[in-house]
């Protein structure tokens, strides 16, 4: 009998931990004490995912825990729950619902954490990828790419525009390339890398539909320009509304361009003052050795 005792071992309830854990973070959100809150939503989802096996309800758990912590102001814990949820989505085959709540959390973590942000557009992307929603993707990624810039990070961006400019290309919409081209262009000058720049326009040149887009012409004129070091011509072309009316960001980033300073031409007095001095060095030039 005591043998038999010994042997007979509760097995955890985990069904019933995980709807106390849930009951406890209703509670105490409703006391408005989020940080107890997100701890039991997280360890609601920890049993959720490892025990009950069920990652799409673990992932909602842990994104509520992430709009928690951005209502105490703690980004950095609602970027890593969000990332962790979006991968439990992606893993349980949603990869639709993964880019959704990813892109949602990236939007709100846009301003505290632009950094973040632009892992989070991505993750999205690559997310939107799984189900060929490209133009989603490519979106997504053009979001990263403006994080990224808002962050001063220009060579993530760079690789970023790059990703966006080959989803682009798979898209129908034929804008979509244009814009993309048209980003990658203004980062890459951006950063001054005009070999970049240069290499990314003509890459996507050869596509019908870039060539009779509204952004080819303005951008062959401002590569043009920079190419030929001619100032004025690259801050006229810097006019164009294709540059003018992107998101801010790159708007921004396309007005920080380093161009040559404007040439000065010479006055009709000040041309003639030249003359002369240049006439006066070659006189001290004949001269320079003496008269012996």
């Amino acid at each position: 009998l005591k043998t038999g005792l010994l042997k007979m071992r509760r097995s955890p309830d985990y069904d019933s931990a995980a709807d106390e854990y849930a009951k406890a973070a209703a509670a105490f959100r409703a006391a408005r004490e989020f940080k107890r809150s997100q701890q039991m939503l997280v360890k609601t989802a920890d049993i959720t995912a490892n025990h009950l096996k069920n990652l799409f309800h673990a992932a909602k758990h842990l994104e509520t825990a992430a709009l928690l912590a951005k209502e105490v102001k703690n980004y950095e814990e609602a970027a890593e729950w969000l990332a962790k949820a979006g991968r439990m989505l992606r893993e349980n085959g949603n990869p639709d619902s993964a880019s959704l709540m990813l892109e949602k959390g990236a939007k709100m973590l846009e301003e505290p954490l632009p950094e973040a942000s632009a892992r989070l557009y991505s993750d999205s992307a690559e997310a939107a990828d799984i189900e060929d929603k490209v133009g989603q993707a490519a979106q997504c990624l053009g979001h990263a790419c403006r994080m990224l810039i808002r962050a001063g990070k220009l060579d993530a961006a760079a690789d970023v525009a790059r990703r966006r400019v080959g989803q682009a290309g798979r898209d129908s919409n034929p804008d979509t390339l244009s814009k993309a081209v048209l980003a990658l262009v203004v980062v890459e000058l951006g950063r001054g890398d005009l070999v970049a720049a240069r290499k990314a326009f003509n890459d996507s040149v050869h596509v019908s539909s870039f060539q009779t887009g509204d952004d080819c012409g303005p951008l062959q004129t401002l590569l043009e320009a920079c190419e030929q070091m001619d100032g004025d011509r690259g801050r006229q072309a810097l006019q164009n509304p294709v540059f003018r009316y992107m998101d801010n960001e790159f708007a921004k980033l396309a007005r920080s361009i380093r161009l040559p300073e404007a040439r000065q031409k010479p006055s009709a007095a000040g041309g003639a003052a030249a003359e002369a001095a240049g006439a006066g060095a070659e006189d001290a030039e004949e001269f320079d050795g003496g008269l012996c």
